[in-house]
């Protein structure tokens, strides 16, 4: 009976221990350091499309190298859209405008600018030794097997925000990294990404830096070739099955539709069914990183 009275103690004890402990996480965590001591930083990048409509455009989805089950929903949901401002413009209601959600992409050219917006709770002070702005591009390999380091930053600059000093309400500090020659478009593979983002460090005496981040995808717009005439490819089994692929033309749009015809011209065999797919094929290593740089043949890979 007494070690059956002393269980029921002890479990409500180890509860209400648990049930603290889970509450006070973020203390235990600031008290240890590892907690941003209750500041909030606010990235934010300048320019729309409306304001810039050369250099930024809007996407559909964040870029990503899976494929949908079903490609056809984003169109679908696209014209749905589209049909529901039509309504909207119809009825003289005004559509929402509000851009906070919605992902832009920014060329090659832009200047990447915005402001910093660093927030102290009301009562709180946060002493730092120097907050840094910092832009990077960088090759990230962490998805796949690489050969020495993870990653590598072709891009890496760092300004100075505010020297040494003590946060206690709200400020919000410009920045600017202009002329920066952004040579690669983002891209998120599956074993290997290349992302431009913005990192503020607010640097601590004894205590790991606070750190946030913003992505800013990039993209490099292509130029149509002057010259892009059709492919013929011919494939088969020698004297069973000869077929020809041909295609309106070498080089697509990403909005393009890939048309063609496939010519039997020869058919000995009994075919049961054919099928036809698009492949998508990603090439990564630092050999081909290195070959690319050089102007070798795999520049393209």
């Amino acid at each position: 009976c007494f070690v059956a009275f002393m269980a029921c103690l002890i479990a409500p004890i180890v509860t209400i221990v648990i049930v603290n402990r889970l509450e006070n996480k973020d203390k235990i965590m600031s008290f240890f350091g590892l907690g941003s001591g209750g500041l909030q930083i606010k990235i934010t990048v300048n320019g729309t499309p409306d304001s810039h409509p050369n250099d930024i455009v809007y996407l559909r989805h964040r870029p990503s190298w899976k494929v949908r089950k079903n490609v056809f929903t984003v169109l679908k949901n696209h014209d749905n859209n589209n049909a529901q401002l039509i309504q909207q413009q119809q009825r003289g209601i005004a559509p929402n405008k509000s851009n906070n959600n919605r992902i832009m992409v920014y060329s090659c050219d832009h200047d990447t600018e915005g402001s910093i917006t660093l927030t102290m709770g009301h009562g709180k002070k946060l002493d730092h030794l120097g907050i840094q702005v910092k832009f990077f591009g960088r090759i990230d390999m962490e998805g796949g097997v690489h050969e020495g380091r993870p990653h590598y930053d072709f891009i890496s600059l760092s300004k100075e925000l505010l020297p040494p000093g003590s946060l206690y309400d709200t400020r919000t500090v410009p920045f600017n990294f202009r002329g920066v020659e952004k040579l690669h478009e983002t891209y998120h593979g599956r074993n290997v990404s290349v992302k431009y983002f913005v990192q503020v460090e607010v640097k601590r005496q004894w205590l790991p830096p606070i750190t946030a981040e913003h992505e800013v995808l990039v993209q490099i717009p292509g130029v149509e070739p002057s010259v892009n005439e059709p492919i013929k490819m011919e494939v088969g089994i020698e004297d069973c099955l000869h077929i020809e692929f041909e295609y309106e033309k070498r080089c697509y749009h990403l909005q393009d539709v890939i048309c063609g015809q496939i010519n039997f011209l020869l058919v000995r065999i009994k075919i049961k069914h054919m099928e036809l797919a698009v492949i998508r094929r990603e090439t990564s290593g630092e050999g081909l990183a290195q070959s690319a740089a050089m102007g070798g043949p795999n520049g393209g890979g």
